[in-house]
C-alpha cells in the first residue's frame, strides 16, 4: 500500500513541480569581419572597471571562431540578469592584442555592443551597455569596424 501511495505520489511531481528553467545566455553575434583570417576575441563586462582596455578585468571572455560569411558567434552561458557590455576585436594575427599604427589608431577590427563608438576614443561603458534579464536568450548583434 506505501509503496502504490509513493508511485502515484511521483506520477503527478512532474505536473506540479515543472517550471521553465531560465536561459540566462548571452549570445554575441559579429558582423563584418573583412577576412577569416585569426580569431574574434571578446570581453563581456558587468560594470566599468577595466573597461573597454583591460579584458583581465571582464566578467567573461571568450574566442569565437570565424564562420562563412565573415561572422562569428560566442554564447556566454550561466550568466546572472544585469547590465553587461560587450567589446570585440578581430585578433588577425593572433598575437592577443589590438594592434595598432603609429599614431595610435588601430589596424584591427573592432567593435562594442549597441554598435556606438566614441568620439575620440572608445564608448564609455553606460552607452554600449545593455540589460540581461536572466529568463531569456539576450542576442547582442556587433558590426566590426576597421
Amino acid at each position: 500500500m506505501q509503496l502504490l501511495r509513493s508511485l502515484l505520489l511521483l506520477s503527478f511531481v512532474p505536473f506540479f513541480s515543472w517550471k521553465a528553467v531560465p536561459v540566462n545566455e548571452i549570445s554575441i553575434i559579429i558582423t563584418h569581419l573583412r577576412n577569416e583570417k585569426g580569431q574574434v576575441l571578446i570581453s563581456l563586462f558587468k560594470d566599468s572597471e577595466g573597461y573597454p582596455d583591460e579584458p583581465e578585468k571582464a566578467f567573461r571572455k571568450g574566442k569565437a571562431t570565424i564562420i562563412s560569411g565573415n561572422r562569428a558567434v560566442l554564447n556566454f552561458t550561466d550568466l546572472p540578469a544585469g547590465n553587461y557590455a560587450a567589446v570585440v576585436l578581430h585578433d588577425e594575427n593572433s598575437n592577443l592584442k589590438m594592434d595598432k599604427n603609429w599614431i595610435g589608431l588601430p589596424k584591427e577590427g573592432y567593435g562594442f555592443s549597441n554598435n556606438v563608438m566614441g568620439t575620440f576614443g572608445p564608448p564609455g561603458f553606460s552607452k554600449a551597455s545593455f540589460k540581461h534579464t536572466g529568463d531569456k536568450l539576450s542576442v547582442v548583434s556587433i558590426r566590426l569596424r576597421y
